[in-house]
């Protein structure tokens, strides 16, 4: 049967039922009219024999007074004419006794017509004593005798009066007995249809619904639903269909494949759940476990074999500690253990350090998987909630960031993670973008720092520092992105850029007579074979040659990647490039540098250069430099001179070729040639 017919059928009975109870209850609507009728005309029967007794009293009472007032020899008429009225008030009343005990109403007919014509005839001339006592006496013999008759019709309208009346209450109840088991019946039929309803049609109704929202939002249902043979059975099946679609879909989703444990998406899922439920008590923490070596054994062994070493890693890290631990796969190579001790007592850093160390123990030991043994290089970052992190994303960002810093330190080591991390990733990815865009519509721009010969009077050179001039006309500084630009492969397009512009330059300078050696900055990121590409490229689109252009690199830059640099200096010593170490004196300050890499200048910082100003010994170690430079054929740059005094004093220990905020700050391009002009001018003067 399908729902549609049940519900049918239920409204049809149900409504049979309502009917039934109306039409038991119908008939007993108007059962009281009777006896409404019945009483009134008994009470209106009572009421006139009550009546008619006064008026035989009243008669009797005057007929006596008559007597008296003839026996007292004086005037009777008034007491007459009240008889008279009396007797004519009995004759009147007698009419409304319709409906009365007919015997009573003919009986008292009777007696006022034997009696009341005896009182008209003795009414009816003047009054002597006698017909006055047979007045008195015909009186009380009309009063009893219709007093008897009035007697007997009071006791019959009274008595029958009530057990007519009662004997209709009895049919009354007897109906409303009968219309109140039919409402009962029907109130009863209703509730089993109700129910029968309820259990057929709306809960599995209901059912349907639940088990389609636990569908839909990946819950397990509640209630087992029956496939009945209807549309709701139809549904069913489709549900039963469904639940076993997305509980594949729920696996694919937030299952890994490869190991079986919860992936990422569970893991996001977990850690809103916990910040939902416990936003301010309580804490858990987050270690994620990085395995370098999957990457290796994916290459040279295949995913299979790969992904057989993940699980077994993962099989290792299950009860690593009495506090609950959860195990996910974050990424490939990355594992996930979430701990957390609910609000009872917080996770601590000492708790994530034992449980890390305890995982990275056990995934120390060789590792076999299909016969092959694997050593797994590992290392962990970690992170507390709420400690370190504002929200679950921040929360895993953080984690990820303090992995990544471990992973550079070594295997096994465990680093955690800091507040704010994600903010300041997402500012340097916004400024890297602006620097991008920035590049693309060429808002980089060299500017030239000059650097003199003092003893000459002369410019011999310029250092190229960048800028970036924005659309409203402010000239950016490099401290406010330069870190973002060394820690990307910004570096790489910035210096392609700028260095071109800067060759450009310095060539139309040597066509206005002002030959200079510009030198430009090389970055540890430059330090590889592309910077090769991009100095040949800079060289051959401007025409200038090469031996006006001079790389600086710093003492920091060489170290721990010597080997490497070696050669691309090099080639750059072989393009006709001459090489200028920076910031010597601050850094190692290697010997070994100046012949190791055929060394044309050498800058002091500025710092070895305010101690000589100050100073004598490090007076001493400048002069004494500058005369090794000098013996060996390196010019010597002083940077830092910022006053005439700084002039004189690094002359006289030697150093002639200076660079400062005493002679310029780095200058606009179009600037330079004026100012180079001058300072010459000036100087001959002097």
């Amino acid at each position: 049967m399908s729902v549609g017919t049940k519900f049918l059928v239920v409204m049809i009975v149900v409504n049979l039922a309502i009917a039934m109870a109306g039409a038991l209850i119908i008939p007993s609507l108007g059962s009281d009219r009777n006896i409404e009728d019945e009483l009134r005309g008994r009470a209106n029967r009572i009421s006139m024999s009550v009546v008619m007794n006064e008026a035989l009293v009243r008669l009797h009472r005057e007929a006596v007074a008559v007597e008296r007032l003839v026996y007292a020899d004086e005037d009777p008429s008034a007491a007459i004419t009240r008889l008279q009225r009396a007797r004519g008030a009995l004759r009147g009343q007698l009419q409304f006794l319709s409906g009365a005990e007919p015997t009573h109403v003919v009986n008292l007919q009777r007696v006022i017509d034997e009696e009341a014509p005896q009182l008209d005839a003795l009414l009816a001339g003047p009054l002597t004593a006698e017909q006055a006592r047979m007045l008195s006496a015909v009186a009380a013999r009309f009063e009893e005798r219709a007093g008897r008759e009035l007697t007997s019709l009071l006791e019959e309208n009274n008595t029958g009066g009530l057990n007519n009346a009662l004997a209709e209450v009895r049919r009354l109840h007897g109906r409303l007995g009968l219309a109140l088991a039919g409402v009962g019946g029907a109130l009863a039929l209703s509730l089993l249809l109700s129910t029968l309803a309820y259990r057929r049609l709306i809960r599995p109704l209901g059912d349907v619904t639940g088990a389609l929202n636990a569908v839909l939002t990946g819950r397990p249902t509640v209630r087992r639903l029956e496939e009945t043979q209807d549309e709701l059975g139809d549904i069913v099946r489709a549900i039963h269909k469904l639940q076993a679609q997305a509980e594949h879909i729920r696996r694919v989703a937030f299952v890994d494949a490869g190991t079986g444990l919860p992936n990422r998406n569970r893991l996001d899922g977990e850690l809103r759940e916990v910040r939902r439920l416990r936003p301010i008590d309580g804490t858990h923490g987050l270690i994620l476990i990085g395995i370098d070596t999957y990457s290796s054994i994916r290459s040279g062994f295949g995913f299979r074999m790969a992904e057989m070493m993940m699980r077994a890693a993962s099989e290792r890290l299950h009860g690593l500690d009495r506090m609950p631990t959860q195990v996910f796969r974050l990424e490939a190579e990355v594992l996930a253990l979430l701990v957390d001790r609910g609000t009872a007592e917080a996770v601590t850093r000492v708790d994530l350090k034992r449980i890390a160390a305890e995982a990275m123990s056990r995934l120390s030991t060789p590792m076999e998987a299909d016969d092959q043994r694997f050593l797994l290089n590992v290392a962990a970052g970690a992170a507390l909630f709420p400690d370190d992190a504002k929200d679950a994303e921040e929360y895993v960002n953080v984690s990820v960031e303090a992995l990544h810093q471990a992973q550079q330190e070594g295997l096994y080591h465990l680093r955690f993670g800091e507040r704010g991390h994600t903010h300041r990733q997402r500012k340097h990815l916004a400024l890297a973008e602006q620097i991008r865009l920035g590049l693309r519509q060429g808002e980089f721009v060299p500017f030239f720092q000059p650097i003199v010969d003092v003893a000459k009077r002369k410019v011999v050179g310029a250092e190229i520092l960048v800028r970036w001039r924005q659309p409203d006309g402010r000239v950016v500084l490099p401290a406010e992105f330069l870190m973002v630009v060394e820690g990307s492969e910004l570096i790489r397009d910035m210096t392609r850029t700028v260095l071109a512009q800067a060759c450009r330059t310095v060539r139309g300078w040597s066509d206005q007579g002002l030959v200079l050696n510009v030198a430009f900055n090389l970055s540890p990121k430059l330090l590889t074979p592309g910077i090769l590409d991009i100095t040949r490229e800079a060289l051959r689109d401007s025409g200038l040659p090469a031996a006006q252009l001079v790389a600086e690199i710093t003492e920091t830059a060489l170290f721990g990647s010597i080997d490497e640099a070696t050669g691309i200096l090099e080639d750059l010593k072989a393009m006709g490039l001459k090489l200028c170490l920076d910031d010597f004196g601050t850094g190692y300050s290697s010997l070994s540098h100046l012949y190791r890499f055929e060394i044309d200048r050498i800058k002091i910082d500025p710092m070895l250069t305010r101690a000589a100003l100050q100073g004598d010994r490090a007076a001493e170690i400048l002069r004494s430099m500058a005369e090794l430079a000098s013996r060996i054929g390196i010019a010597l740059v002083a940077e830092g001179v910022e006053s005439e005094s700084d002039l004189e004093r690094l002359q006289g220990l030697g150093c002639c070729l200076q660079q400062g905020f005493f002679y310029s700050r780095a200058m606009p391009a179009e600037q330079f040639v004026d100012w180079a002009r001058r300072f010459e001018a000036n100087s001959r003067v002097a």
